[in-house]
């Protein structure tokens, strides 16, 4: 299912636009869900990783909180994660079944935006007729990588992402496609570290930092 979510939300029609509009900024509350597809290769042994994730991001009160639920067709690995960040505390969680790990946080939280290096590409639009939804779309550098974006024209919402570089001779192309993305958060509990840990041991183990869940950690941190 997410993986036709994936494909279908970074297909849209390009559009001319007179005049390039400017980086913008998601709110600085939302949540939704997230279809990922990976392909890899790392250090000559190629793989898929596939599955969602589902996210509540909160700038104002500098939290963040992410369930992966991932499998791996190199290493036949299937992950069921959650990762809980408070950048106000300074600490990340990351809970697996009964397993609660923590770990410093250094850094502030990134507030989730369009860098003002990003250079826009086009303007353009998913659907037909009058059922349209008006985007543009950008592309941007980080460290190792390269990432285009498609965002709402109303409301910088994200829509679409996809991210390709090779970090540590891990060569990786990555496509995202965001749904059922609301404002605000309806639950504020979801930030709060389970009851069910019975307790938190203070390291991760290594895989914990490799690949989606180092990406997903480091995405909103600066």
């Amino acid at each position: 299912m997410y993986t036709a979510v994936v494909i279908i939300l970074m297909v849209g029609v390009a559009l001319g636009a007179p005049t390039a509009p400017s980086p913008c900024c998601a709110p600085d509350q939302w949540e939704g869900i997230i279809g990922q597809n990976i392909g890899y290769d790392q250090e000559g042994k190629a793989g898929v990783r596939k599955g969602y994730l589902t996210m509540s991001y909160d700038y104002t009160d500098r939290l963040l909180e992410v369930f992966t639920h991932l499998n791996d067709s190199g290493s036949g690995m299937e992950v069921n994660s959650n990762v809980i960040q408070n950048y106000k505390s300074g600490k990340q969680y990351v809970i697996q079944g009964q397993k609660c790990t923590m770990t410093d946080l250094p850094g502030m939280m990134q507030q989730q935006c369009i860098p003002k290096n990003a250079t826009f590409q086009t303007s353009l639009y998913y659907g037909a007729g009058s059922s349209t939804l008006m985007a543009n779309s950008f592309t941007f550098p980080r460290t190792g990588m390269t990432v285009d974006v498609s965002v709402t024209q109303d409301g910088c919402i994200p829509i679409g992402e996809s991210i390709y570089g090779n970090i540590n001779n891990y060569a990786f192309f990555e496509v995202l496609g965001f749904i059922n993305v609301t404002t605000g958060i309806k639950d504020p509990s979801v930030f709060n570290i389970p009851s069910s840990c019975p307790h938190v041991t203070p390291q991760h183990p290594a895989h914990q930092f490799t690949g989606l869940l180092k990406y997903v950690s480091e995405k909103y941190r600066k």
